[in-house]
């Protein structure tokens, strides 16, 4: 039986929500200004954008970022969707495998490249077992002989709140699982351009956001020749899956302190 092997990917839908309007709308709510006046101030001046942004995010007010978020399509592991999906502040359409035929050329699997030959004959096994029980079961029925290494696409969305402060710290930690952890720093490759003062501070302060998002960093830092957990965790996940790492990443990585003092001012 024919089937697929493919590696995780990311691919961003759309935004809704801006910088500029979360800021502009403080003009609004704290001072009285028409929209039209108060965009035409924010986009005049990109220096109000970037003072309000990261005083929001400095004194906490998150709240304002449910205001600005993305979707995603997401192919990935059943047992990626299986952690992804536990984050209850978004929205969720996954494939299914009760309707979604997989003889018909739409049977593919993920696993990662270093488990491959351990696991194909496994694969190769499962494979065979759909398409035979296929021939007197229906979907919904021939799924469950169907492994956690089955891919799986999965349309997602969140807002800023959910994604910037809670999903990133946690899924791109040192103890997060591989899988997730790519897909997260993927996902987070994509707004960066759309929510940049947003992402840079979220960059700069991330190991502050999580309690745990240095587990295990002693076992690492000799390993990859650094203590920065963030480094670490982007180099250990694309270096899993065998991924280059994107540019935006690997411009963050290189940024050092420099860009933390530019974030920081």
């Amino acid at each position: 039986m024919a089937y697929s092997l493919i590696k995780p990917s990311v691919t961003l839908l759309t935004t809704w929500g801006s910088e500029d309007i979360t800021a502009a709308m403080a003009d609004v709510i704290y001072r009285g200004y028409s929209i039209d006046k108060a965009l035409e101030r924010v986009r005049a001046d990109q220096s109000i954008v970037r003072r309000r942004i990261l005083s929001f995010l400095k004194d906490g007010h998150s709240s304002v970022f449910e205001f600005m978020g993305a979707q995603w399509l997401i192919e990935g592991s059943r047992a990626l969707t299986h952690e992804l999906i536990r984050h209850r502040i978004a929205s969720y359409w996954q494939e299914s495998q009760r309707y979604v035929d997989y003889v018909k050329g739409q049977l593919r699997f993920i696993i990662p490249p270093d488990a491959l030959n351990l696991m194909s004959n496994v694969i190769d096994s499962t494979a065979k077992g759909y398409v035979n029980l296929r021939g007197s079961q229906a979907p919904e029925d021939a799924r469950y002989v169907l492994p956690n290494a089955m891919a799986s696409r999965i349309w997602v969305q969140m807002n800023a709140r959910e994604f910037f402060l809670n999903f990133i710290p946690l899924r791109t930690g040192l103890g997060a699982f591989h899988e997730i952890r790519l897909i997260a720093w993927l996902m987070f490759t994509t707004v960066m351009d759309k929510f940049p003062v947003t992402s840079r501070w979220i960059w700069v302060n991330l190991t502050k956001l999580h309690p745990d998002y240095c587990r295990g960093v002693e076992k690492l830092s000799e390993t990859y020749g650094t203590s920065d957990c963030r480094v670490i965790s982007i180099r250990q996940a694309f270096e899993k899956w065998g991924l280059s790492i994107p540019t935006s990443l690997s411009e963050l990585m290189n940024s050092g302190s420099k860009e933390q003092s530019r974030i920081n001012a």
